[in-house]
């Protein structure tokens, strides 16, 4: 039997990571900065735009929510695919990725106040990033390998 850490909490959130390629086969994707406040004071830090997925929603709509809620950018479902998914008894995340034709620069808000462009490096650790997005973006790099789309 899997132990489960703070039964009492529940968390399900979604995001999308957005990429694109250049002319040299360079993949490039948007990380967005959010501040978090702890101990030690303010922490600003890259990730993957995330929101909570709302009661009654799919996680789907609400990656393709936080693209445009959090980074005021399109998106089109159809377009998006899964990258990374985890579930527990009480914590899903779920993160999506969508290609862009060229490196937009986002006009950011909500938690998020700041985004880059960042060349996706062959070991995926980008300095100044989340604890946990080296893991995220192997699974990203996987899938473009899977992806016929992927190709520029």
């Amino acid at each position: 039997m899997e132990a489960r850490f703070f039964p009492f909490f529940n968390m399900k959130i979604a995001g999308t990571l957005f990429w694109t390629s250049d002319k040299y086969g360079n993949t490039w994707v948007l990380l967005a900065r959010r501040r978090k406040d702890s101990a030690l004071g303010r922490i600003y830090t890259y990730t993957i735009p995330c929101v909570d997925v709302g009661n009654g929603e799919d996680v789907l709509s609400a990656a393709a929510r936080a693209g445009h809620d959090e980074l005021g950018l399109m998106t089109d479902k159809a377009e998006m695919q899964r990258f990374w998914n985890v579930e527990t008894d009480n914590i899903v995340m779920s993160l999506y990725s969508q290609r862009l034709a060229s490196m937009k620069m986002p006009k950011c808000k909500g938690m998020y106040f700041d985004a880059l462009w960042f060349c996706l490096p062959d070991d995926c650790h980008i300095e100044d990033a989340d604890s946990l997005l080296a893991s995220e973006l192997e699974a990203f790099a996987s899938s473009l390998s899977k992806d016929s789309r992927a190709v520029v």
